[in-house]
C-alpha cells in the first residue's frame, strides 16, 4: 500500500494534482480573510480612493511682434467640462438627469455652449425655390432686415418663454441673449432683467456707476434700462442675428413677424436637419453660378462641370506628384491621360504634348498646324474632348480627380463634393447619421421621437430640453475612446455661474468647473489676417492630419489660417497627465505621479506692432474718408480727397484696401493689414454661427463687397496701373534706351480705330512736351511708354533705337518677381501669385469673361416666339464662345446672321448698357476682336492695364527689388522661434536674397530718381511736402470696367500708390491697394504715415520698456 502510494506520488501528474489542490486551499483562505474578516476596509477604501488620470492641457505658444510685443497668448478661462470616464452612460435616466439640469442651468444664465447637434427646431426659410432665386439675401437676413425696417426690436425685448406644461423648464429672456451678445463683444452691460407678473422688468446694477457707463457708451443720462440696451444694440445686424439664434426666439420672432403681416414667402419649418439645409444652401449656389447644375443633376455631373467651367485649362497644365500601384513616387500628368483616353478610344488626338517633369511644365502644339491656325492647342484638345464626350471620363480618372480637386481649392472653388463616394458631403453625413440612429427614410420630425427613445429621454419633458440632452450626447459620443480627456463645452463663464455650478452638482458625477488657458488677441482685429484663426478638427483632411496621423483629439483646437495654421506643430504644446486617487465624489485624495504639461514654441515675428496698428488705422480712416469725400487729417498735412466727376458722387464704395510694407534690406515683412479684418478672438474656442455668417458679404454677387475673412494681401491680384511703368522704363533701358532720351508727348495715338490717349489728354486734351524717363515716371506719361511699344515715336516718326516688345516686359517682370508667389509663410489661405503678360492665356481669359457674360444677360436677348430650355441655351452658349477662336475672326455681319438664326435679337440694347451696344456688337467688339494679341494689347501692358495682375504682397517685393539695387528677397513674417521660456533659439530667419540679372544696374538708379520725382515735383508732392526725409514712389488708377451685379453700375476704378524710404539708403517699401478708390494718390497718406512711424517720426520721444518676459504665469 505505502509502495503504491510512493509510485503514485512519483507520477509528476499527481504531484502537480496535489501542488494545484494546496494553492486552490491557499488561494480560498486568504480570499474569506479579504472578503469575510478585512471586507469592510478593502470596501471602504474601493468607494473612497479610485485610480484617475486627469489630462492637463497645454497652453500654445505666444506669438510675439519683433520687440517682443504680445500679439497671440493665452488667458485663463472658467471653462465647464463634461469627464466621460466619469459618467455611467449605460444609467441612461441618471445620465439625462445630470444632463437636464447642466442645460437647464446653462440656458437660464444665458451662457452660450457648444451645439454641434443636426437636428434644429424653427429654422427660418423661404415658402418656395422660385424665391430663393429671386431674393438676394437669405431667410435670416431677410428677418434681421424686417426687424430693423420695423422697429421691432423694442418689442422683442419684452418677450419672454415660460412652458406652462412643464414647470421646471428654464425660463428663457429675450433681452438676456442680446446682453449676452453684447457682452461677448466685449461691451459691459450693468443691467439685469427679471420676471414680474409675467413681464419683462430692465434694471440698472446696484454695484454700477450708472452715471459713468452711461457717459462712456454714450447714452443718455436719462435713458432707462431698456433704452440703454436698444441704444447699445442700435442696428448691429450680428448683435440681433445673436438675438434670434435660437430655436424659442425664432419662433418668438416669427409670430410677431406674422402678427403685422410682414415678411411675404417666409415660412418656419419646425423640425430640420442640417445636412438637408447645407445641401440646399450649396445647390443653389452652384445652380447660380452653374447653368448646366439643376436639383436633378448628380454630384458626379456637377463635379465635372465646375471643373470644366473653371478650371479645365489649369488642369491640362499641371504635372503633380504621385505614387504608381507598387507605390513608387511617379508625375502624373493630365494632359498626358487624355490624350492617351483618346487614343484608347480608337481616335487620334489633333495635339502633341511635351513634358518638361523637372520644372513641371507642360506644352501643347497642333499636329495640324494650318487646319487649326489662330486658335490655342489646349482649347483645340478641350474641344476635341467635349465633342467625343470624353471629359467626364477623363476629370473623373482616379488618377485625375484628385488633381482636379486641388486645382479647384486652390482657385478658392469648393463643391462640397467627396471624390471617392461621388455624393455631396452633407449628404455623406446625413447617411452615416441616419445609419446610427436607424432613422434612414424617415423625416426630421419622425426622427425625433425615435432619437428620444435612443437616449432614453423621459417624455414629460419639452421638446427643448430634450434637444439640449441630445446635444451634450453628441459630444460625449464624439470623445470615441478618450474617455479620460475632459470635453469642453461652455467657455468664459461668469463667477455667479461658477457658483451655481460648484454648489448644485457637487454630488453629481461627470461634471466640473476648470481653469483651461483659451487663447486670446490682446490687439483684437490688428494683424488678424496674419495671424490666423483657431477653430475644430472638421475637414476630412484635418480629421486624417491631426486625428489619425498626429493623435489629437477631435475636440482638440486647431490653427486653421494664417501663422496659427502654418506653425501649429511649433504652437501646439505637449499634453500633460496627472494620476491621481479620488474619493466617490471625485475629490483628489492623493497625487500618485504627475508628468507636467509643456507649453509650445514661442513665435516671434518680423513685424513691429506699433507699425502695424498705424497700418490699420490709416488704411481704416483713408477708406472712411475716400467713402464721403472727406480729409485725411495729420500732423504732416492735411489731404482732401475728391469724388468721382463722372458719377457725380464721392468713391462711397471704398470699402475694401490692403498694405504690406517689408524691410528693403533682408525681405522681413514689416506690417500686413487688410480693411475689414476680423477678431481672431470670436475663433478661440470656436465660432458660433452667427458670428461666422456675419463675417460674410450681404450679397455674394457684389464681387467687391467688405470681406473680412479675405486676405486681400496675398489673395487678391489687380492691374497695377501706373505703378507697373517701372517695369516698363526698366525694360527700355537694359534694351539700350538713354534715359535722358526724350520723347514728344503728342497727346494720343490711333491705332486702327482705337484711340490711345495719354492721361493729360483724356482730362484736359494737354500734352506734357518733351519727357525722358525720370519726368515720364514723375508725370506718368503714357504716350511716352506707348512710344516705347513702337521703338519709335508713333506721332513723329522719330526712332528710338530700340524697340520693347511683349516678351521684354514679360522677362522684366519675372525677374523683379511679379510672376512668382513672395514665399511667405501663410499655408492657408494659399498665396496667389498673379501673372505676368501671357498672350497665350489672353483667349482663355476672354472666352471666360464672353461666357460669363452671356451666362448672365442672354436670355434678355430671346426673341419673343422663340422658347429655349436651359440644356438649349448651354448649348448655344458654348458654340458662341467658340467663336472667339475662329481662325479668321467673324465680321460684325456674320454674327448679327448667326444670332439671327439662333433665336436672339441681335441688336438689342438693354436697358442698363450705357455704351447702347447691343448682342451682336458686344461679341465682335469687345471679345472677339479683343481676344487675339496684337500691339493695343502691349499699349496697355506698358501703363499697367490689360493682361497682367499682381497683389500686393508681390508689388512691394518688386518695389523693395528697385530699391535695394536688384536683389529679390523672399518675404519671411518669421524673425525667430524660441522654447517656451525662451531660454533656447530653434529657428532664426536668414536672408538669402536672389540678385536679378541686368546688363547695367546703374538703370535701377535712373528708375529710383524717377520716382523721386513724383514725391518732389510730381502728383504725390503735396503729400510730402513737409516730410523730413526723401521719399520715392508712384501712385497708380487700375481701370474698372467690369459691372457690379448688386447695383448694375461700373465699379470704380482701384487705387494704387508704391513708396520706399529713405531715399539715399533705403529701409521700407509699401504698397497699397484700396478697392474702388478712385485716385491712385488717394493712399499717398496713408503711406506717408506708415513711413513716419517706422523711422520714428510720429514720437520722438523715449521708447517703451519692452515686454521680453512671458506675460503668463504657466
Amino acid at each position: 500500500m505505502d509502495l503504491k502510494l510512493l509510485e503514485k506520488l512519483k507520477n509528476r501528474y499527481n504531484i502537480l494534482i496535489i501542488i494545484t489542490i494546496i494553492m486552490m486551499i491557499a488561494l480560498s483562505f486568504k480570499l474569506a480573510t479579504l472578503t469575510i474578516v478585512q471586507g469592510d476596509h478593502y470596501r471602504d477604501i474601493a468607494d473612497n480612493k479610485r485610480l484617475k488620470a486627469v489630462y492637463i492641457p497645454a497652453p500654445r505658444g505666444e506669438i510675439r511682434d519683433r520687440h517682443g510685443r504680445l500679439l497671440a497668448g493665452n488667458k485663463p478661462s472658467f471653462t465647464v467640462q463634461l469627464l466621460k470616464d466619469e459618467i455611467n452612460l449605460k444609467d441612461k435616466e441618471a445620465t439625462n438627469e445630470i444632463l437636464l439640469n447642466l442645460t437647464r442651468l446653462l440656458e437660464e444664465d444665458g451662457v452660450n455652449y457648444v451645439d454641434e447637434f443636426p437636428l434644429e427646431f424653427n429654422i427660418f426659410k423661404y415658402a418656395n425655390e422660385e424665391i430663393y432665386k429671386t431674393e438676394e439675401t437669405n431667410p435670416t437676413d431677410k428677418v434681421i432686415d424686417i426687424i430693423i425696417e420695423h422697429n421691432l426690436l423694442g418689442e422683442l425685448l419684452d418677450t419672454h418663454y415660460t412652458n406652462s406644461e412643464h414647470s421646471e423648464h428654464y425660463q428663457f429672456i429675450m433681452a438676456n441673449r442680446a446682453i449676452n451678445a453684447l457682452e461677448t463683444k466685449g461691451i459691459d452691460v450693468p443691467i439685469v432683467t427679471v420676471l414680474e407678473d409675467g413681464n419683462v422688468v430692465f434694471k440698472f446694477e446696484n454695484a454700477k456707476n450708472i452715471e459713468l457707463w452711461k457717459k462712456t457708451y454714450n447714452i443718455d443720462q436719462d435713458a432707462s434700462p431698456k433704452a440703454a440696451l436698444l441704444n447699445l444694440i442700435g442696428e448691429d445686424k450680428n448683435i440681433i442675428r445673436k438675438l434670434i439664434d435660437h430655436a424659442i426666439s425664432r419662433q418668438i420672432v416669427y409670430d410677431i413677424i406674422k402678427s403685422k403681416n410682414l415678411g411675404e414667402g417666409l415660412v418656419l419649418e419646425e423640425y430640420s436637419l442640417i445636412y438637408d439645409e447645407e445641401y440646399l444652401e450649396q445647390k443653389r449656389k452652384l445652380m447660380g453660378e452653374f447653368t448646366d447644375i439643376n436639383f436633378e443633376t448628380k454630384a458626379k455631373e456637377d463635379f465635372v462641370n465646375v471643373v470644366v467651367y473653371t478650371s479645365i485649362e489649369s488642369l491640362l497644365e499641371k504635372v503633380s506628384d504621385g505614387k504608381d500601384e507598387k507605390g513608387n513616387e511617379i508625375k502624373i500628368v493630365p494632359g498626358k491621360i487624355l490624350i492617351e483616353q483618346i487614343k484608347e478610344k480608337g481616335l487620334e488626338s489633333p495635339v502633341d504634348i511635351e513634358v518638361n517633369e523637372e520644372e513641371g511644365t507642360v506644352l501643347y502644339s497642333h499636329k495640324n498646324k494650318e487646319a487649326s491656325a489662330g486658335e490655342n492647342p489646349i482649347n483645340t484638345l478641350i474641344n476635341f474632348a467635349k465633342e467625343e464626350e470624353l471629359l467626364e471620363v477623363f476629370i473623373t480618372d482616379e488618377k485625375v480627380k484628385g488633381i482636379a480637386q486641388d486645382v479647384l481649392l486652390h482657385k478658392g472653388i469648393n463643391p462640397k463634393i467627396s471624390i471617392s463616394k461621388w455624393e455631396y458631403m452633407s449628404l455623406i453625413n446625413k447617411e452615416d447619421w441616419s445609419k446610427k440612429f436607424k432613422v434612414k427614410g424617415k423625416t426630421t420630425e419622425e426622427a425625433f421621437p425615435i432619437l428620444k427613445e435612443y437616449y432614453k429621454i423621459p417624455g414629460n419633458i419639452s421638446k427643448y430640453e430634450a434637444r439640449t440632452i441630445m446635444t451634450l450626447y453628441d459630444q460625449l459620443d464624439k470623445q470615441g475612446q478618450r474617455a479620460y480627456q475632459p470635453i469642453n463645452i461652455a467657455y468664459g463663464i461668469k463667477d455667479s455661474t461658477v457658483a451655481k455650478i460648484e454648489e448644485g452638482f457637487m454630488e453629481m458625477p461627470g461634471i466640473q468647473v476648470s481653469v483651461e488657458p483659451i487663447r486670446y488677441y490682446p490687439e483684437g482685429e490688428v494683424a488678424s489676417h496674419l495671424l490666423g484663426y483657431l477653430g475644430k478638427i472638421s475637414q476630412p483632411s484635418e480629421v486624417e492630419k491631426y486625428i489619425k496621423d498626429a493623435d489629437y483629439a477631435p475636440s482638440d483646437i486647431i490653427g486653421k489660417t494664417g501663422i496659427e495654421e502654418s506653425f501649429e506643430s511649433e504652437l501646439r504644446g505637449t499634453p500633460g497627465v496627472k494620476r491621481v486617487e479620488v474619493d466617490v465624489h471625485g475629490n483628489t485624495t492623493k497625487v500618485i505621479s504627475e508628468e507636467s504639461a509643456q507649453p509650445g514654441n514661442n513665435i516671434y515675428l518680423s513685424t513691429d506692432l506699433e507699425l502695424q496698428k498705424v497700418a490699420r488705422e490709416s488704411l481704416k480712416q483713408t477708406l472712411e474718408e475716400i467713402q464721403k469725400g472727406g480729409t485725411f487729417k495729420s500732423k504732416w498735412g492735411d489731404y482732401k480727397f475728391g469724388t468721382n466727376k463722372s458719377k457725380g458722387r464721392p468713391y462711397i464704395y471704398a470699402t475694401s484696401g490692403a498694405v504690406v510694407a517689408i524691410d528693403v534690406k533682408t525681405g522681413q515683412l514689416l506690417a500686413l493689414e487688410n480693411f475689414p479684418s476680423y477678431d481672431p478672438n470670436l475663433f478661440s474656442t470656436g465660432i458660433s454661427n452667427s458670428d461666422w455668417v456675419s463675417l460674410f458679404p450681404e450679397n455674394e454677387k457684389d464681387l467687391l463687397a467688405p470681406r473680412p475673412l479675405y486676405n486681400i494681401a496675398i489673395q487678391t491680384a489687380v492691374q497695377p496701373g501706373s505703378t507697373f511703368k517701372m517695369v516698363t522704363a526698366l525694360t527700355a533701358l537694359e534694351k539700350g534706351l538713354s534715359p535722358e532720351k526724350t520723347i514728344r508727348d503728342m497727346g494720343y495715338v490711333d491705332v486702327g480705330t482705337e484711340r490711345f490717349g495719354c492721361w493729360i489728354w483724356n482730362s484736359s486734351r494737354g500734352m506734357h512736351g518733351p519727357e525722358n524717363v525720370y519726368n515720364a515716371l514723375r508725370d506718368s506719361c503714357n504716350y511716352y511708354f506707348y512710344s516705347l511699344a513702337f521703338g519709335k515715336n508713333p506721332r513723329t516718326g522719330e526712332s528710338l533705337g530700340m524697340r520693347v516688345d511683349i516678351e521684354d516686359i514679360s522677362n522684366m517682370s519675372k525677374q523683379l518677381g511679379l510672376n512668382d508667389k513672395t514665399g511667405i509663410e501663410i499655408n492657408i489661405p494659399r498665396e496667389e501669385s498673379g501673372g505676368v503678360p501671357d498672350p497665350q492665356r489672353k483667349v482663355m481669359i476672354t472666352k471666360a469673361m464672353l461666357k460669363r457674360y452671356l451666362n448672365n444677360n442672354i436670355r434678355s436677348y430671346i426673341k419673343e416666339d422663340v422658347k429655349l430650355n436651359d440644356d438649349e441655351i448651354a448649348e448655344i452658349i458654348d458654340e458662341i464662345v467658340s467663336w472667339v477662336e475662329e481662325p479668321e475672326p467673324m465680321s460684325r455681319g456674320e454674327v448679327i446672321r448667326k444670332l439671327d438664326e439662333m433665336g436672339f435679337y441681335p441688336e438689342k440694347v438693354l436697358p442698363n448698357d450705357k455704351q447702347k451696344n447691343g448682342l451682336a456688337d458686344k461679341i465682335k467688339f469687345d471679345y472677339i476682336n479683343a481676344a487675339n494679341w496684337n500691339i493695343t494689347d502691349t499699349l496697355n501692358i506698358t501703363i499697367g492695364q490689360g493682361q497682367n495682375s499682381y497683389t500686393p504682397i508681390q508689388m512691394a517685393n518688386y518695389v523693395s527689388t528697385i530699391a535695394n539695387g536688384g536683389y529679390r528677397h523672399k518675404i519671411t513674417a518669421i524673425d525667430n522661434i524660441k522654447s517656451f521660456d525662451n531660454s533656447k533659439v530653434i529657428k532664426e530667419s536668414e536672408v538669402n536674397p536672389e540678385k536679378i540679372e541686368l546688363n547695367n544696374y546703374e538703370n535701377l538708379e535712373h528708375i529710383k530718381l524717377g520716382m523721386k520725382k513724383v514725391t518732389t515735383e510730381g502728383t504725390a508732392r503735396s503729400i510730402f511736402a513737409n516730410f523730413p526725409v526723401e521719399v520715392a514712389a508712384k501712385t497708380g488708377t487700375a481701370q474698372n470696367h467690369v459691372k457690379n451685379p448688386a447695383t448694375g453700375d461700373y465699379y470704380d476704378d482701384y487705387a494704387w500708390f508704391v513708396a520706399f524710404a529713405p531715399y539715399d539708403d533705403p529701409e521700407i517699401a509699401v504698397a497699397v491697394v484700396l478697392f474702388q478708390g478712385g485716385s491712385g494718390g488717394y493712399a499717398g497718406p496713408m503711406v506717408r504715415e506708415i513711413i513716419a512711424e517706422y523711422l520714428g517720426f510720429n514720437s520722438m520721444d523715449k521708447k517703451e520698456a519692452l515686454p521680453f518676459e512671458i506675460e503668463l504665469a504657466r
